[in-house]
């Protein structure tokens, strides 16, 4: 009897164990699967969904434009090619100039942006007394990028009749400004200096107005507004704070834009009758002409051909966009 007991016991210890030992192989051979399981990626879905995601922004910026109270503006763009004849033995000496002024305009922007690193505001640089006269603004400041402007200029058109003029567009700033008669100190430029005599619509800014106080520097004479625009490279301009009839081409025109009309200009803008300020700020041009987004297309630079810098246009499928980023008191490009 106690030996069938035994066996009895032992027969169901051997169960036991063949069960358990079933039960560790199917965990091992689980957990074996489970590690070496694969996913297939569907990349066609995925860039399908990409797509999606990228036409509906499209989309979504668009009917902004088109919700834009402006219309659609546009500028021919010139290199510097257009303007003057490079006087170069060779084409190696030509593109040592260039590289030259790249280096020049990376400096420029260095500086900028050290400036703003360091909390510091235009008005910093060249500090204005709350009442003074134009020559007073002034001193002797060498520009680091005696080199001359940058490689694009548009062309622009100031006043009533309209004059055209080569001007350098700038993300980095907000003032529109231009070299105008009589001049204290102006540089060289390819058009000739603006006359305000010969404008029926320029008109004086108060120094009450609200365009007054939105300059960093600003000041007081006769009544009239002076302002005053410093660059981290040393360049500024100084004079006459203005409305005028700002034109583009043949897509229209828009009046009362407030810009600087320079009497004292020293610096980087050799060849250009001035800048035309497409930062974010209120005193910008896109601002001002209530542009929601601008454009542009560089050609080669060995290229004699024009291309457009365009404000509210309908953007092309094939185009890259990039918003327009305030880092710190300096405004800036950036993807």
């Amino acid at each position: 009897m106690a030996k069938r007991s035994s066996t009895v016991s032992l027969k169901n210890y051997c169960f036991l164990f063949t069960l358990t030992f079933s039960l560790l192989l199917h965990s091992i051979s689980s957990r074996t699967l489970s590690t070496h399981s694969t996913t297939l990626l569907d990349v066609s879905a995925s860039l399908h969904r990409t797509k999606q995601v990228l036409s509906e922004q499209t989309e979504q910026q668009e009917a902004q434009i088109a919700e834009s109270p402006s219309s659609p503006f546009s500028l021919t763009l010139h290199p510097r090619a257009s303007l003057a004849k490079p006087h170069h033995k060779d084409y190696q000496t030509l593109t040592l100039s260039r590289l030259a002024r790249d280096s020049a305009r990376v400096d420029s922007l260095n500086s900028r942006l050290h400036f703003s690193l360091a909390g510091l505001k235009r008005s910093d640089l060249m500090p204005v007394e709350a009442v003074i006269q134009p020559n007073d603004l002034s001193s002797p400041v060498t520009s680091g990028m005696s080199q001359g402007s940058g490689e694009y200029f548009a062309r622009i058109g100031v006043g009533q009749p309209a004059k055209p003029f080569y001007m350098v567009p700038d993300t980095g700033s907000d003032v529109t400004w231009l070299q105008c008669k009589p001049c204290s100190d102006c540089y060289q430029q390819s058009d000739p200096v603006f006359d305000p005599i010969a404008s029926s619509t320029y008109s004086p800014l108060s120094c009450t107005s609200q365009q007054c106080s939105s300059l960093e520097v600003s000041a007081c004479r006769s009544e009239s507004c002076l302002y005053q625009v410093s660059y981290g490279d040393g360049s500024y301009t100084v004079g006459e704070f203005v409305t005028e009839t700002v034109s583009f081409g043949q897509s229209g025109s828009v009046p009362k834009v407030a810009i600087g009309c320079g009497h004292d200009n020293e610096g980087l803008f050799v060849g250009s009758a001035g800048l035309i300020g497409m930062g974010r700020g209120a005193l910008s041009l896109p601002t001002q002409i209530k542009a929601s987004s601008f454009s542009y297309c560089f050609v080669n630079r060995d290229s004699s051909s024009a291309s457009t810098l365009e404000f509210n246009s309908v953007r092309p499928g094939d185009s890259v966009t990039a918003p327009l980023l305030r880092f710190g008191s300096a405004d800036r490009e950036a993807l």
